[in-house]
């Protein structure tokens, strides 16, 4: 009963201010034209006094007296059509006062959510004053070291090191303008060194949200010309072509890239995504190209002996192939694909030609071969955690998104861990079969050690955090 009482009282304050402007009464009128008469009284006194001091002529003033007069009558006017019995306004407040309500009622009926629980003020989530990415405390600490840090730049102005850690600290929480500052000092300081040229651009273009900017773009057309194998020039180059809308010279330039990338590059497969997008925008075929990077760097004649010779094909065979048709190409990448898997039965000791024929069949998406590849290649170099980490991937990609992953994939992700600690991919997927079975504090300790890797202000690191909370929460 209180509640509804309650309700009636603030449905009453909200509708009082109309109900007062109608139910007021009539002599709020009559006050208004009196204020309006004092005033133009005292304007036709202010006419007198400007015709007795010489200011106004007779014709003036008689203009002007006239002109007063007639907004006194059209002001006494107004006040007699506005003056009646009060009855309408009764009614339309009457009816303002049961209406409103009613129809607020039935629109929250159809659009509110009765049934949704109340939330209280301490589980709500409070907006952070911190940058994305970092906590209060953090925040506090970055800026304070960024404060020493330009302290000591000021009376050390040429140490390099010191404005690139200037520059990082800077985007770090968000004052990208400040940081491409830093970074520009940095760049006349490093004597040429590529990287710098890199890291600015880089700061440029992530404070415009991923567009090269012009100036983003001089900075990477430096790096370029200083280290023209430099590939995260070559990267950002080729994306500009892509906004620039030449997007054939970047697919061209991204497939270069691919090529040179090592092949236990994580930034390989990314790359192979983007690929494939742009490849959907110029009618190309990537899929080709893409198993041709893979595999192409089989030697014509690797010889294991004096008389052995290793089949596959050459950079010029590869070049034919590019002008082949797609159904003509495709055999040829298959063919090509077989030639290296027979090889292998042959000679299974061959750990590099595993791995390139676990990415040929990943790129041709027939994922239980491709794990299978990269498991043999596991299997000859037990010490190392890249083929296992292209297995992981490749066997996570084969899973249905509805489903845990089996028990052989998590092993290979425990494996993972264990050869290298801090891999991203294990600690995130471990994390999910932990949190899945039960096992919170394993679950928050794989996530925590993730979650300090990944990149301040990032989406990544934003959602895992959550995620985290989320954990803590339900403990």
């Amino acid at each position: 009963m209180s509640v509804w009482l309650a309700i009636g009282a603030l449905t009453l304050l909200a509708v009082l201010p109309i109900l007062w402007a109608l139910l007021r009464p009539s002599g709020a009128r009559s006050e208004r034209l009196d204020h309006d008469l004092e005033v133009y009284r005292d304007q036709l006194r202010e006419v007198d006094a400007e015709l007795a001091a010489g200011a106004l002529t007779e014709r003036e003033a008689g203009e002007a007296r006239r002109e007063i007069e007639r907004r006194i009558l059209r002001a006494a006017e107004q006040s007699e059509t506005q003056s009646g019995p009060a009855a309408p306004s009764t009614f339309m407040a009457v009816a303002i006062a049961l209406l409103l309500p009613a129809l607020t009622l039935l629109l929250y009926s159809q659009l509110g959510q009765p049934g949704q629980p109340d939330q209280p003020l301490a589980e709500r989530e409070v907006p952070s004053v911190a940058p994305r990415g970092l906590t209060t405390d953090q925040s506090n600490q970055v800026s304070e070291m960024i404060a020493r840090l330009e302290t000591r730049l000021q009376a050390q102005p040429d140490d390099l090191d010191g404005w690139i850690l200037l520059g990082r600290s800077l985007a770090a929480v968000g004052d990208f303008d400040s940081a491409a500052k830093a970074l520009r000092r940095a760049a006349a300081l490093s004597d040429g060194d590529a990287e710098v040229y890199v890291a600015l651009g880089d700061i440029l273009t992530r404070g415009e949200r991923g567009t090269v900017t012009p100036d983003a773009l001089v900075a990477f057309r430096k790096a370029l010309d200083l280290a023209p194998r430099n590939s995260a020039a070559r990267y950002f180059l080729a994306l500009a072509n892509l906004q620039a809308g030449r997007s054939r010279e970047a697919y061209e330039a991204w497939l270069n890239l691919y090529r040179d990338l090592p092949e236990n590059s994580e930034n390989r497969q990314a790359l192979a995504e983007q690929i494939r997008q742009v490849a959907q925008e110029i009618g190309a075929d990537p899929e080709s190209a893409l198993v041709a990077a893979g595999v192409a760097d089989t030697p014509t004649a690797t010889a294991t002996s004096e008389t052995e010779v290793r089949p596959g094909p050459d950079r010029a065979a590869m070049a034919a192939a590019a002008d082949m048709p797609p159904d003509e190409r495709k055999k040829f990448i298959l063919s090509m694909v077989q030639r290296l898997a027979d090889r292998l039965n042959d000679d299974p000791g061959d750990f590099e030609g595993w791995m390139r024929l676990g990415k040929a069949y990943g790129v041709l998406q027939k994922l239980d071969k491709s794990a299978d590849a990269y498991g043999r290649a596991a299997a000859i170099r037990p010490s190392d955690p890249a083929p296992l980490d292209a297995q992981a991937m490749a066997l996570i990609q084969s899973a249905s998104s509805e489903q845990t992953l089996p028990k052989t994939t998590l092993n290979v992700l425990r494996k993972l861990e264990m050869l290298q600690p801090e891999n991203a991919r294990a600690l995130w997927f471990l994390g999910m079969a932990d949190a899945g079975a039960g096992r919170t504090e394993e679950a928050i300790d794989r996530w925590q050690r993730l979650y300090d890797q990944l990149p301040a202000g990032s989406k990544q690191r934003d959602g895992l955090e959550a995620a985290i909370n989320r954990l803590r929460a339900a403990q």
